[in-house]
């Protein structure tokens, strides 16, 4: 190896990981940008509102009594909801109106939020004025049914939007791994569907020939959009955020439209060029750390940038583990082993059904195809880690020594430091 080393940060849950590499191996630090001068936050909502895209103001719709649903993303997501909210319900004047507000924590299939958890995210005022609940995508009864869309998907969503005379969704537009970029009508689904629904889109992007990363329009997003216009989302405000959760920009209106507006936005912060394929890649799954459910998404990135036998060092916390929902955990273990080019047909022959837990099962099977996969993290185990296939290292320095005995002293290192919710892009 080349002698100097190149002391690199990365994001690690709520802390940072100090790591080093040789200086003359680095051949690139991928980071998202990070807004130079941070504005208000309530006043980029304010003005976003009294401008909505596609979209009438929805202050003058609302009348006295009527009732009013707000879908806010959960605890896996860095929308900053507790900022956003009051001034959202103080442009739409609910106190002056006797609006009933119901807030939905638009959990997908994840884990329930605390009370307070929920305080957290929702700001404690708020928290304790309106009425907050977690959607339960898997009570019978919290659901009800739509029909199918064009394609087939059966549309079964929370009850609740259907008895609202309002239905806004809060969230922010990042890249997504399936599709494409958040916000828009994702907030309903997954947000808000039960899991027939989301798991016939996850199987859609499964099905994929190639990843749907940093793609705006794609199968899956086609199919989400349809749904929440079916449901009956009237809009949304989504938060476009720099690597640091600040606020850059806000937009409102119609769903599609804010979305097609917020993804330009996106694009110029999240979408990061980097010179050449490596040999190596160090990524930080970051923001997407809870468990490895979240945390497989940093792979979709790495597998854009390193060379075919290359080498992938995976670095995530994962404090609740592979998932922190058992039935997810069950599938995970049943695809164990099974080649990326199987794992469809043996999840039919196993009689699965979660084909979310499909899609975590198939990018690790890419990743352990296409390069040495090795995973450096507090909480997941070995057993773990082999449940997907791939390899466990104790510390960044193990993996790297790996790594080089297999790539050579003069391999390229490329670090992305946000892999969770980033876009590399080759610059050739």
């Amino acid at each position: 190896m080349t002698a100097g080393w190149t002391p690199i940060s990365l994001p690690y849950g709520r802390a940072r990981m100090e790591i080093s590499v040789p200086a003359g191996n680095l051949l690139a630090v991928a980071s998202p940008l990070s807004v130079a001068t941070p504005r208000d936050v309530a006043a980029q909502v304010r003005q976003a509102l009294r401008g909505p895209l596609g979209t009438t103001p929805w202050a003058s719709g609302l009348r006295g009594g009527e009732h009013l649903l707000l879908l806010v993303d959960d605890n896996t997501r860095p929308t900053p909801v507790d900022q956003i909210l009051p001034t959202l319900l103080e442009e739409l004047e609910v106190e002056r109106k006797r609006v009933h507000v119901t807030i939905l924590i638009a959990l997908g299939t994840h884990r329930k939020m605390t009370p307070a958890e929920i305080c957290t995210k929702v700001g404690l005022e708020v928290a304790n004025t309106y009425t907050v609940l977690n959607h339960d995508w898997d009570d019978e009864a919290a659901l009800v049914d739509l029909g199918t869309t064009a394609n087939g998907t059966p549309i079964r969503v929370n009850r609740l939007s259907q008895k609202a005379d309002l239905c806004l969704g809060i969230g922010s537009i990042l890249p997504h791994n399936l599709a494409g970029w958040s916000g828009g009508g994702k907030i309903v689904q997954p947000g808000i569907c039960g899991k027939e629904t989301t798991y016939a889109t996850h199987l859609l992007a499964a099905r994929c020939p190639t990843s749907n990363l940093g793609k705006p329009r794609n199968p899956v997003r086609s199919e989400i959009d349809e749904v929440a216009r079916r449901a009956g989302l009237s809009g949304v405000v989504n938060t476009v955020l720099d690597r640091d959760a600040t606020v850059a920009h806000v937009v409102a209106g119609e769903p599609r439209a804010a979305y097609q507006q917020g993804v330009e936005l996106a694009r110029g912060i999240w979408e990061v060029p980097v010179p050449a394929l490596a040999d190596i890649v160090i990524v930080s799954s970051y923001p997407a750390d809870i468990d490895f459910w979240q945390a497989n998404k940093a792979l979709y990135a790495a597998e854009r940038v390193v060379k075919r036998g290359g080498d992938i060092i995976l670095v995530t916390p994962c404090p609740e583990g592979l998932s922190s929902q058992r039935e997810h955990v069950v599938s995970l273990k049943a695809l164990e082993g099974v080649p990326s080019r199987d794992l469809f047909h043996g999840a039919r022959r196993r009689g699965l059904g979660d084909y979310a837990a499909l899609c975590v099962s198939d990018v690790a099977a890419r990743c352990r195809e296409l390069a040495w996969t090795t995973v450096v993290s507090d909480h997941l185990t070995a057993d773990d880690v082999a449940v997907l296939g791939l390899r466990r290292a104790a510390t960044v320095d193990e993996a790297l020594a790996r790594a080089f005995e297999r790539q050579g002293a003069q391999a390229r290192i490329i670090v992305l430091t946000h892999g969770g919710e980033m876009v590399p892009v080759l610059a050739s």
